[in-house]
């Protein structure tokens, strides 16, 4: 577009010079008065001619008089030499009256100068001369008259040319004031694009830092949130552990008691009763056994807390989806099993997305006490919350289902908006399920939705793109080890 401005002004200035040229040759074409240049030939001739008949009427001819004559007839024949030779006259010639009318007085004047030549006396010289330039008056008279007309018609032409080239300049100087003043526009316009451009990128960027400020509140507050459970989801393995442990230390001191020794060099025996015997031997391997699947539950939970507390790095890795859901579904057992049974089913090959660690889990966390919130607040003695995932050609969908309250029509379109909540102050910041549906779009290319057509409560759908599956391709059967378990680690 600047170019384009560049050329136009150039074009501009050559076309304003070159008509500007123009009007100055015609403007000094126009003081080249043609009429007056044949006129003043045919009045030179007149006054010629009155001279000699004012000479030969007085009573001498005298020499002063004669010189006179002469004087003008040499004014008469410069006059035709310079409009026959004159740079400015040539375009007078294309008149054929004036072109013979010249012609014939310029062959005039040669036989004039010929029979001057041969006069004997001043008498003879004006006698040739007023008969030699007699017949020239006609001719003049009629080349007046044809360049009178002539002038009349080239002059209306050249004003009429100029007119155009007038215009033509007007017009260029109003569309180049046009093209300028659209340029000015458009660059306005263009500053206004790169600034509100730069407002916008500025206004993301902010808008990112406190959305990632809020999910990592959101984390803390979802693990605030869940600390009681999970202190008591500690507590109930770590409980019969010590249990177990004061059960093995009882038995491991009443066996000690029961060794004596008698002799110096005596055999240890033990003095029980058959049943006490045959009581530790059933309950001591149950109590070791117990102890080892409690410590196993309290180190499940201690892995789920730390995978989710971990500090999520800004890489986009491949994400194992059974492993993000079974860390959800341990923070939340203790919040969930009081109020509904929890059945996960993964009807997928595909267990592998790309994304950022942790936030799935953090969204289906959310999801999950929202379920058993919505399930509670029904005051049904028990609920039901389904977790599925599916897929596609092109995607993988995670669906969960809760039989609780459900949303209402007028609500649908604003649970997603930010610090929108039904709950009641001190419950709900209105930031949870506006944080996770912008985690699944900006970590995972998916959605965060809420299905329509489901009525028995409520369903959100996790949807997430697939990758190539030339990534895919490793560590899905190790991946597949355990989750469709899911459902029984909830019982």
């Amino acid at each position: 577009m600047f170019f384009g401005l560049v050329l136009f002004v150039g074009l501009y200035a050559v076309l304003s010079g070159a008509i500007i040229r123009q009007l100055e040759d015609e403007r000094f074409t126009y003081r080249e008065n043609f009429v007056w240049a044949v006129f003043q030939i045919q009045r030179q001739l007149f006054i010629i001619q009155r001279d000699i008949e004012a000479a030969f009427g007085r009573a001498g001819l005298d020499d002063q008089a004669v010189e006179d004559i002469m004087l003008e007839y040499e004014i008469m024949v410069s006059r035709v030499f310079l409009l026959r030779d004159g740079e400015g006259f040539r375009v007078l010639f294309s008149v054929p009256e004036v072109a013979a009318s010249i012609d014939a007085l310029q062959n005039r004047i040669d036989e004039v100068d010929i029979a001057l030549e041969n006069a004997p006396d001043p008498r003879s010289k004006l006698q040739e001369l007023y008969r030699l330039l007699e017949p020239m008056g006609e001719p003049l008279q009629q080349a007046v008259v044809r360049t009178t007309n002539f002038v009349s018609v080239y002059n209306a032409q050249n004003i009429q040319t100029v007119k155009r080239n007038i215009e033509f300049l007007t017009y260029l100087f109003f569309v180049g004031v046009v093209a300028m003043a659209v340029l000015g526009a458009f660059m306005i316009r263009q500053r206004q694009r790169v600034f509100a451009a730069d407002i916008a990128a500025q206004k993301a960027r902010q808008e990112q830092e406190v959305i990632e400020e809020a999910a990592d509140y959101a984390k803390l507050h979802a693990l605030g949130t869940l600390a009681g459970g999970v202190a008591h989801e500690i507590n109930t393995p770590a409980q019969y552990i010590q249990n177990n442990l004061e059960f093995l230390s009882d038995s491991f001191s009443g066996l000690v008691d029961a060794v004596r020794r008698q002799q110096a060099d005596p055999t240890a025996k033990v003095d029980f009763d058959q049943s006490k015997i045959d009581f530790l031997v059933q309950e001591v391997p149950l109590a070791i056994d117990e102890s080892i699947q409690g410590l196993e539950r309290i180190a499940e939970i201690v892995r789920g807390i730390r995978k989710f507390a971990h500090p999520a790095n800004d890489a986009i890795e491949l994400i194992s989806i059974p492993e993000e859901i079974e860390t959800a579904v341990t923070l939340t057992r203790n919040q969930v099993k009081h109020v509904a049974d929890l059945d996960v089913h993964i009807q997928s090959d595909v267990t592998e997305v790309n994304g950022r660690r942790n936030h799935l889990s953090q969204a289906l966390i959310n999801l999950i006490v929202n379920a058993s919130q919505a399930i509670k607040e029904t005051g049904q003695r028990r609920g039901r919350i389904d977790l599925t995932v599916t897929s596609d050609d092109d995607n993988v969908f995670i669906r969960l289902r809760d039989n609780g309250s459900g949303v209402p029509e007028d609500l649908r379109d604003r649970i997603f908006d930010y610090f929108f909540t039904t709950k009641e102050r001190g419950v709900g910041t209105g930031q949870g399920l506006p944080i996770c549906r912008k985690l699944i779009q900006d970590d995972f290319g998916g959605d965060l939705t809420l299905s329509e057509d489901y009525v028995d409560g409520a369903e959100f759908v996790i949807r997430l793109p697939k990758i190539n599956p030339s990534y895919n391709a490793h560590s899905q059967n190790d991946a597949m080890q355990g989750p469709s378990d899911l459902g029984a680690l909830l019982r």
